[in-house]
C-alpha cells in the first residue's frame, strides 16, 4: 500500500481550481500545501521540500511562472518531481516542462480521479537522486549556459530570464560575435511561441537582464531587416 505521509505542494492561480485540487488530494490522505503565487511557494521550499510539486504554467502575471518555479527547484540538491497542469500544449511548452525536470505535463481540464491515480503511481516509483548539471558551450566570452536548468550566467552572475528568453539568448551564445541571429532563428528557437512582432520586446527584456548585472552593457544590436548581432562597438 502507498504511504500517504507524502507532502504535495500545489501552485494554481485560479482559487476554485486550487481548492478542487487540494480537496481531491487531501481526501486521499496526502499532506497538501496550496499556493496561488510562485514566490510564497518557493519560500516554503526553504523551510521543507515537498515530495511532489503540481503547478500551472501561467501564475498570475507570470506567463512562465511554473517554469521559473521548476528552475528554482533545480537549485536544491534533492530532486523534486514536478507535474505541470496547463492549457498551454505547444510542443515547445511541453519540451520546456520536461527539460526543467517535469515528470509529467498534463492538459487542463483534467479529471481529478485521473490526476490522483497518476500522483499515486508517481510517488510509488519515483526516485530522488539529483540530476547532473550539464552546460552547453557558449562561444561568447563571459556568457555561460546551464542548459538543463534554462539558466544563463554573465560574468558568473545569473541572468534573470524566462525559459523563452533563455532559448533566444542561447542563439547568440551559439552564433558568437558578429554573426547575425535572424528573426526567423529567434522565432524558431521558441517553436513559434514568440511572434515576429514581439521579438523586440523580448530582446529589450534580455538587454535589461544584462544591465542589472552590468549597467554599461551594450552588446546586442539590431541589424535592420535581418535580426540582431552581438558585438562591441
Amino acid at each position: 500500500m502507498l504511504n500517504t505521509d507524502y507532502t504535495i505542494t500545489i501552485i494554481e492561480d485560479d482559487p476554485l481550481q486550487l481548492e478542487n485540487l487540494e480537496t481531491a488530494l487531501t481526501e486521499q490522505g496526502f499532506q497538501v500545501k496550496a499556493f496561488t503565487e510562485r514566490k510564497p511557494a518557493e519560500a516554503s521550499f526553504d523551510e521543507a521540500l515537498p515530495d511532489l510539486v503540481i503547478s500551472d504554467i501561467i501564475l498570475g502575471n507570470e506567463i512562465d511562472g511554473g517554469f521559473e518555479l521548476a528552475k528554482h527547484l533545480l537549485s536544491y540538491e534533492r530532486a523534486i518531481p514536478v507535474i505541470f497542469l496547463s492549457e498551454r500544449q505547444s510542443e515547445f511548452d511541453i519540451y520546456t516542462g520536461h527539460a526543467l525536470g517535469a515528470i509529467d505535463y498534463l492538459p487542463k481540464p483534467i479529471s481529478l480521479s485521473v490526476l490522483t491515480a497518476k500522483v499515486k503511481n508517481l510517488l510509488r516509483i519515483t526516485g530522488t537522486a539529483p540530476t547532473a548539471d550539464k552546460a552547453e558551450k557558449s562561444i561568447i566570452d563571459g556568457l555561460r549556459l546551464a542548459n538543463e536548468e534554462f539558466k544563463a550566467y554573465w560574468q558568473d552572475k545569473a541572468l534573470d530570464l524566462t525559459a523563452t528568453e533563455f532559448e533566444m539568448l542561447k542563439q547568440f551564445a551559439l552564433t558568437g560575435e558578429r554573426g547575425v541571429v535572424t528573426y526567423d532563428t529567434l522565432q524558431e528557437s521558441t517553436q513559434g511561441v514568440v511572434e515576429r512582432n514581439t521579438i523586440n520586446t523580448h530582446i529589450c527584456r534580455i538587454r535589461s537582464a544584462f544591465k542589472k548585472i552590468d549597467p554599461e552593457f551594450n552588446l546586442i544590436h539590431n541589424e535592420y531587416g535581418r535580426g540582431y548581432s552581438w558585438y562591441e562597438k
